[in-house]
C-alpha cells in the first residue's frame, strides 16, 4: 500500500487493470494487515482442537479389532476410553472398516429342488381353494433347516396357516 494511499485506491486500480477477480475492500484490508503482522500473505491453518484419535489410540483400536474382529463400536469405545463417535469415525475413515449386518442363509442342494416342487404341489390346492380368503401362510425356515438335516424331508406339518 506504499504506492497506493488507501484500500479503495487499490481496488480501483485492480478494476482498471481488468483483473478477473477483484477482491472486496475488506479483503484487501485483511491481506494488508496479515502482511504487516507476519510479513507473508500465506494462509496458515489454524490448529483447532487436537484430534482425539491419536496414533496410539488408532493402534490400540487396530489391535482390539485384530484380536476380536466382531465387536461393536460401543465395546471398542469402552476399551480404548474414547467416545463412540470418535471410534466410529476412526474405524470408518482411517481403518476403512465398513459396518455390516450378518445374515444367516441356508445352502440349497440339488435334492432341495424336488422338495420345493413337492411343497408347491401341497400348497397350490390350499391356496386355490375359495374358502381361504384372507389367510396368511407362515413358514418356519429354522424348522425346515433342522428337519431337513434330520429327515431330509419337508413335511406339510411345518406349515402354519393363520386366518
Amino acid at each position: 500500500m506504499a504506492k497506493f494511499q488507501s484500500r479503495i485506491t487499490v481496488r480501483r486500480h485492480l478494476q482498471r487493470e481488468n483483473f478477473a477477480y477483484v477482491p472486496l475492500v475488506l479483503t484487501i484490508k485483511r491481506i494488508y494487515s496479515k502482511f504487516l503482522e507476519t510479513c507473508s500473505v500465506k494462509h496458515h491453518d489454524n490448529p483447532g482442537r487436537p484430534a482425539a484419535a491419536t496414533t496410539e489410540k488408532i493402534n490400540e483400536i487396530t489391535e482390539i479389532l485384530a484380536t476380536t474382529p466382531i465387536n461393536s463400536v460401543r465395546l471398542v469405545s469402552q476399551q480404548v476410553n474414547l467416545s463412540k463417535s470418535v471410534v466410529h469415525r476412526t474405524m470408518r475413515n482411517i481403518l476403512k472398516y465398513k459396518p455390516y449386518k450378518m445374515h444367516s442363509t441356508q445352502q440349497l442342494y440339488d435334492e432341495d429342488q424336488d422338495l420345493r416342487v413337492e411343497m408347491c404341489e401341497i400348497l397350490t390346492p390350499v391356496l386355490e381353494h375359495n374358502d381361504n380368503d384372507g389367510l396368511i401362510f407362515f413358514s418356519d425356515e429354522a424348522s425346515f433347516h433342522k428337519q431337513f438335516e434330520l429327515e431330509s424331508l419337508v413335511k406339510p406339518s411345518h406349515i402354519i396357516v393363520k386366518p
